[in-house]
């Protein structure tokens, strides 16, 4: 058996469809039950908590062989960091406590730097912690996620306008899709030779500009990239519902990209998705239209 935390997000859904579709059967945290029924028609086993419950993590872990961990964002919480610790800890303790053998902490780039990261120091802090939570450990540092653009995708239909805090507006960066995260996620969680450490990102680099053209393309319209001013990033950020704490770092991630400093280590694994960016944003182009 394998255990998944986030089995009702991003990555853990289609981590968990892979692993179904293989045959595996799987245990799941899930902090509303209710909201993972589907999961239970499939079989599932659900154990309710959350993901700060050490003993709600050990009732999921209990009996698996290997569990992948997935820190969900606490974007209001006014410690960030310490929130990752939390988590980091709790697993830590579940893991250890049913002898776990193998464990897949999805990170991201950048984990491997000691400051300047934003939000990403609280992954390297889980790292750290993690590190011994079983006798086999895999981080897995994906780039930064195409679903990103998400959230101005509704700008960007009504107005033509994507707002982006990338500086350099023909600068390539590697992005990936959350769907290539949980089906490399589905990977190493059944392979039990996988390897420490695998950093991964989408089939190519793009730009703002690139972004821009795709989801334009998408929409069928002109969509034109936007830069705000430096120092109004915090506050459109904490207007967009973020805390003052998570704004902070999410301007200070921001920072580190556009100067070079966020990026990967280039050490162990380098893994491609197959996901492109102008794919990703077709599919909210479909979402949205009724069937």
């Amino acid at each position: 058996m394998l255990a998944l935390i986030g089995i009702t997000g991003q990555t853990g859904a289609v981590a968990a469809d892979a692993l179904l579709a293989q045959g595996h059967r799987l245990s799941a945290l899930v902090r509303d039950p209710a909201r993972a029924a589907a999961r239970a028609a499939q079989g599932v086993r659900l154990e309710q908590g959350e993901a700060r419950d050490a003993e709600a993590l050990r009732r999921a872990f209990d009996g698996a062989e290997a569990a992948y961990v997935m820190i969900p964002p606490a974007p209001a919480h006014p410690d960030p960091v310490g929130f990752y610790v939390e988590v980091a800890t709790a697993a830590r303790q579940a893991a250890r406590a049913v002898g776990l053998a193998r464990l897949v902490l999805l990170s991201s780039e950048g984990a491997h730097l000691a400051a300047g990261t934003g939000p990403i120091l609280g992954l390297r802090r889980a790292e750290e912690i993690l590190a011994d939570a079983a006798p086999r450990v895999t981080r897995l540092r994906p780039a930064y996620f195409q679903e990103n653009w998400r959230s101005v995708f509704d700008l960007a239909a009504t107005q033509g306008i994507l707002p982006t805090m990338l500086a350099d507006l023909d600068a390539r960066h590697p992005m990936v899709a959350t769907a290539d995260i949980g089906r490399t996620a589905a990977a190493l969680l059944a392979d039990a030779a996988a390897p420490p450490l695998v950093e991964l990102e989408g089939p190519e680099r793009y730009s703002a500009r690139d972004a821009a053209r795709a989801i334009g393309a998408a929409l069928g319209r002109d969509v034109a990239p936007v830069q705000p001013p430096r120092a109004a990033w915090e506050g459109i950020l904490e207007e967009a519902g973020l805390g003052a704490a998570y704004a902070r770092l999410l301007a200070e991630m921001y920072d580190g990209i556009n100067s070079g400093h966020v990026d990967f280590s280039g050490q162990g694994e380098q893994r491609r998705g197959r996901d492109s960016l102008a794919g990703t944003v077709a599919a909210w182009v479909r979402q949205a239209v009724p069937a």
